[in-house]
């Protein structure tokens, strides 16, 4: 794929699918992540860390046992790329809600995408909640 803007449209494509997976809490989601003993999903919360499939698929299943949906609503998703693998950088807002309550946090997320064939693994997920300005 050698055609920067169909390189990225894929790749947000991948970001699209993972949202989607995650709002349903589908486990399919487990397939977006690489094989890889050094895959890394990190959420924006002190212990969730996860290195590794077997670790991955733990933190994901509790993230799918929390009382709350997990949504987002990017402002700005940035892809950039080398080769097979590709970076990407989002920034905008967690919305998480649940028993008729919703509440927005400031989100950024960083990523690393692996090509495969026709899909993107991600090897390393990364979400932070940003301090507001004071």
């Amino acid at each position: 794929m050698s055609n920067p803007a169909e390189m990225r449209d894929h790749v947000l494509q991948a970001l699209e699918r993972f949202e989607r997976l995650v709002a349903e809490r589908d486990p399919a989601l487990l397939a977006e992540f690489a094989e890889e003993a050094d895959v890394r999903l990190v959420g924006s919360e002190v212990g969730e860390v996860a290195t590794g499939p077997a670790e991955v698929e733990a933190l994901v299943r509790r993230f799918f046992g929390l009382p709350v949906q997990i949504r987002w609503e990017w402002r700005s998703r940035d892809v950039s790329s080398a080769g097979d693998v590709a970076w990407l950088f989002a920034q905008g807002e967690a919305v998480l809600s649940g028993e008729g309550t919703e509440q927005r946090v400031p989100y950024r997320m960083t990523g690393v995408l692996e090509r495969r064939g026709d899909t993107w693994r991600w090897r390393h997920f990364h979400g932070s909640e940003p301090l507001p300005d004071r």
